[in-house]
């Protein structure tokens, strides 16, 4: 939705239908109140790329004046397609964006508009009645900013006279005419003493607990980059989007990405949600779910001139009048001279800290310290040695404590405290089950620490960080309190001591040894899940599921452990039904379409949108969503053999990834599923699509055609159906879309209602509770073009095959192809079809 201050101010509602966005201009703007309807011209369509278009048109161009984009998100249609609505003069459509949320409507009136020569559509915006319409205010007058930058555009329209009076003020304290490589520069580091809670002369601003980024713009070309130089750029497109907003042409930028939670802090667990998502659709659905924000603190470069060697307070002078709103990109607020008040409020709050910054410092790039920036936390963090643990003396508790070291300045471990808050039943039972195997007769460490029950020493490998308030004088921990293990950090790196203790730099980190040379056996490719899982208990491991086999829950745990890295990006955020076996596949089975309230709370749920559950006859369900290892295994220890999953992700449940035809062969045999998906892959080229398949993991072929996103489920089936018709009109003696068996004269059925929102098929890498232990496994095409046996593929051999040769289904979800102009195409090979 644009606010366009043209030779009208209005706003302009921009939605996608196909390839472009259809275009209505609303003169006063939306509004929540489901009794008010306001007009909507439809005007001319625009490319998908002006979305973001954020600028002043210049005078004498069609447009002209400020626009800014006061509110984007995402659109899904709810009465069939767009196209439908807009030719039955009903469009009704929900709308999941900053501002505006929920279900909203066009309506034709059947009038037109003359604007000058041309005759424009009416139409009629109104807001449905439901949990975000209100008939309190009016959003477009409480909240007139832009989504991307904050401003309001009536300061749009003067902000290119600011911009250069800036580079004019920069110019005049000196900083000069040259570029800041933004690629090659270190960001400035915080020291970790060196100045106190009142010190004139100081800024004092919040520490935030995000990620740290260098943002570069020169023209169109916007990059963010990691602390290490590593790219951000892909993670985070609404930052990319509000920088190429900003009216500056050239700037550099220093400051932190941060997710806030429902409190307004900021979070690093709901950021890490984002940080490591590359596929663009993931990213696309995650802007909305996991809003972030670019938090300014510096500016390193305006226009031609490199600002670093400024004082920091003409720097930020500079900045805040640069970056003005309370958009995606914000400037960091701070105080001056006195920070007991901002460190109060910190520990009050639950806050990270705060970093003390002296006003006259130049900007100093890393990686050396410096003490004009100096960073003091409420509480510490560290990662510390386990060299052992204290038995509990409470029956309903196995351990009391963990017992922690860490290096000094000569590379000597010595004790450190112990730890126990913090220590959960799962997480204690973990660390028991490695620490017995990791035994030895005598504290690897040097010093004493009280003793309150009986202890065990254990080989120095495992490292857990622990959060604790300070170090008494002899270098004990004080009050500490255990946050998780971490397998990325080696023991030799954990150096701690007092502050009367002279620490220099921390011993080399020792490299982590490379597994021994292994045969290419079926074997030596499964991953031991007690090896990697951290949450979830692993109970009762041994009880066979496969008894002609011999196959356990164990080996079910292993299998997915395996698989997990292929596996995760394709069910995370998606809807997952679970089909339990829990005494193997010989005894009974049930669907289990609710997370218990047993389910640990980090296994994440959804509760299915009514119009769902109606579709499947039950009540609301709450189902789960299995984005981590941890979830995956808690699944496969409940006796979830086979994983099915859902075609919609969490947030939008009404539209489809990829549409799936399943190819049943019934009597016939594999072969006939492969010459048909053959057929189908052929087509699916001439459409401009592309096919992913897979085995069912029992004797037909799955094969998957990524859409895209938005992509309704209404419009998945009708596309699946014309494909599965094509089919049968090319091979009429060999495939049949015939639902009644007897009907089906010994031919493949062609199983397109398989795409639909509330039907669930088998996972990529899923196992079947079959007698062989079979998988449904990902297939190169090329494979399909020799003689196949579905039955190769189980538990013990596909991560081998995985690891050899790699996952078929890595870009399935990348795919972004152009579905109106395959529809296109596929109705003039079915009118030539029909023509033969």
């Amino acid at each position: 939705m644009h606010l366009h201050a043209a030779r009208r101010t209005h706003f302009d509602l921009r939605i996608q239908i196909g390839t472009t966005l259809a275009s209505f201009a609303v003169p006063k703007g939306p509004s929540l109140n489901p009794k008010q309807r306001r007009l909507a011209i439809r005007t001319e369509d625009h490319p998908l790329e002006y979305l973001d278009f954020e600028n002043v048109i210049p005078a004498g161009s069609y447009g002209a004046g400020a626009m800014i984009v006061w509110d984007t998100g995402t659109v899904s249609y709810l009465e069939g397609s767009a196209e439908q609505g807009v030719a039955r003069g009903k469009i009704d459509f929900q709308l999941n964006g900053h501002k505006l949320r929920g279900r909203f409507g066009l309506v034709h009136t059947g009038a037109r508009a003359d604007e000058g020569s041309k005759e424009l559509e009416q139409w009629l915006l109104l807001k449905k009645a439901d949990a975000h319409a209100t008939t309190a205010g009016s959003i477009t007058a409480d909240q007139p900013e832009s989504v991307l930058t904050g401003l309001r555009v009536d300061q749009l329209a003067i902000m290119k006279e600011r911009v250069d009076a800036l580079q004019q003020q920069a110019a005049a304290l000196g900083a000069p005419r040259r570029v800041v490589d933004a690629a090659a520069l270190h960001p400035m580091l915080c020291a970790q003493k060196g100045a106190g809670l009142q010190e004139r002369g100081r800024y004092y601003e919040l520490k935030l607990d995000g990620v740290r980024i260098v943002a570069s713009r020169d023209g169109r070309q916007v990059a963010l980059r990691y602390r290490r130089h590593r790219s951000a750029t892909e993670s985070y497109p609404e930052i990319v989007s509000a920088l190429r907003a900003l009216v500056a042409e050239q700037v550099v930028l220093d400051g932190e990405i941060v997710a806030f939670d429902e409190r307004g802090r900021p979070n690093f667990q709901l950021l890490g949600r984002r940080i490591h998502l590359q596929r663009p659709l993931e990213v696309q659905r995650a802007m909305t779910e996991l809003p972030v924000v670019f938090m300014v603190f510096d500016l390193l470069a305006l226009g031609p001139y490199d600002l670093r060697a400024l004082p920091l307070r003409e720097r930020k002078r500079i900045l805040t009048q640069l970056i003005v709103g309370r958009g995606r990109i914000r400037v960091l607020d701070h105080i001056e001279d006195d920070g007991r008040p901002l460190m109060s409020f910190c520990r009050d709050n639950s806050l990270e800290g705060i970093v003390i910054k002296r006003a006259s410092a130049p900007y100093r790039a890393g990686p050396r310290r410096s003490d004009d920036w100096v960073k003091m936390k409420c509480e510490r963090e560290a990662e510390l040695v386990v060299v052992g643990y204290e038995e509990s003396d409470k029956k309903a508790r196995k351990l009391r404590s963990l017992l922690l070291a860490a290096h000094d300045d000569e590379g000597r471990l010595r004790l450190r405290g112990k730890v126990g808050s913090g220590l959960d039943e799962q997480t204690i039972d973990w660390l028991l089950h490695h620490m017995n195997k990791m035994a030895i007769k005598s504290c690897p460490a040097e010093g004493k620490l009280s003793s309150h029950g009986k202890r065990h020493w254990v080989k120095p490998t495992l490292v857990a960080r622990v959060r604790y308030l300070g170090l008494s004088d002899s270098g004990v921990l004080r009050f500490p309190v255990f946050l998780g293990i971490r397998d990325d950090v080696a023991p030799g790196a954990c150096v701690l001591a007092p502050s009367g203790e002279k620490v220099g730099r921390a011993m080399e980190a020792a490299p982590v040894a490379a597994p021994a040379a292994q045969s290419r056996d079926d074997e030596s490719f499964i991953i031991k899940a007690s090896e990697v899982v951290v949450r979830a208990s692993l109970s009762r491991q041994s009880k066979v599921f496969w008894p002609e086999l011999g196959y356990t829950k164990r080996d079910l745990c292993d299998y997915y452990a395996s698989v997990a890295a292929a596996l995760l990006p394709i069910l995370r955020e998606r809807p997952i039904v679970l089909v339990r076996y829990p005494n193997g596949i010989a005894a009974k089975s049930f669907f289990q379409w609710r997370a218990a309230q047993t389910t640990p709370e980090w296994v994440r749920s959804l509760e299915l949108d009514e119009q769902a559950a109606a579709k499947l006859d039950k009540p609301v369900k709450r189902v789960f969503l299995i984005d981590d290892i941890d979830s995956l295994l808690y699944v496969a220890n409940l006796g979830c053999i086979p994983i099915h999953m859902l075609g919609s992700r969490a947030g939008s449940l009404a539209q489809c990834d990829f549409l799936t035809l399943d190819f049943d062969v019934g009597d016939q045999p594999f072969g006939a599923a492969v010459e048909l998906a053959l057929s189908l892959r052929e087509i699916l080229e001439q459409l401009g699509l592309r096919g992913f398949a897979k085995t069912s993991g029992q004797t037909g072929l799955h094969v998957l055609v990524p859409l895209g996103p938005a992509i309704p489920f209404p419009a998945a089936r009708s596309l699946s159906e014309l494909l599965g018709h094509l089919l049968v009109a090319r091979h009429p003696k060999l495939a049949t879309m015939e639902r009644t068996t007897e009907h089906r004269a010994g031919r493949v059925y062609i199983d397109t209602p398989q795409t639909g929102p509330s039907r669930a098929i088998a996972a990529p890498y899923s196992v079947r509770a079959v007698p062989k232990a079979t998988v449904s496994t990902p297939l190169w095409w090329r494979e399909l073009e020799n003689p196949l046996d579905p039955a190769s593929f189980t538990l013990r051999t596909v991560p081998a095959r995985l690891a050899q040769q790699g996952d078929p289904f890595a870009e399935l979800l990348d795919e972004r192809p152009d579905i109106p102009a395959a529809v296109a195409r596929l109705e003039a090979l079915m009118a030539a079809t029909r023509s033969r």
